[in-house]
């Protein structure tokens, strides 16, 4: 979670007692928004693959994060997200997005996926 002061400069947790604090109630929610998807894998016996695990904590986080937003903007009585969010905002966020997604050849991730079929499939040759 990243906080700022009122200039906009990042505050660390570690600079901040208060940051901790939110830190630490943000992962009691997280633990229990997620309890009961793990009380589920635990019954069935199923192993769930760390990836996937990292993935619903994520979606965890985010949900939690939505909620908070949401409640805050209902608080203090905004109802149209332009007073908050502009176009410029959406379009430095896209961008900051579209750099982050690498672009793969299609031949290249067919050939990938043969191979990691070959892998976890040895004797299939």
């Amino acid at each position: 979670m990243k906080l700022v002061d009122p200039q906009g400069n990042e505050v660390t947790s570690k600079e901040n007692q208060d940051a901790k604090e939110l830190e630490k109630q943000m992962s009691k929610k997280i633990e229990a928004l997620l309890e009961p998807v793990m009380n589920k894998v635990k019954l069935s016996g199923a192993q769930v693959p760390q990836e996937q695990l990292m993935q619903l904590s994520s979606a965890a986080q985010q949900m939690l994060f939505n909620r908070m937003v949401y409640n805050l903007l209902q608080k203090v009585g905004i109802e149209d997200l332009n007073e908050v969010l502009s176009e410029d905002d959406v379009e430095e966020l896209a961008t900051s997005l579209k750099n982050q997604v690498k672009m793969v050849d299609s031949n290249d991730m067919q050939e990938q996926m043969n191979q990691m079929e070959q892998e976890q499939n040895p004797d299939k040759q």
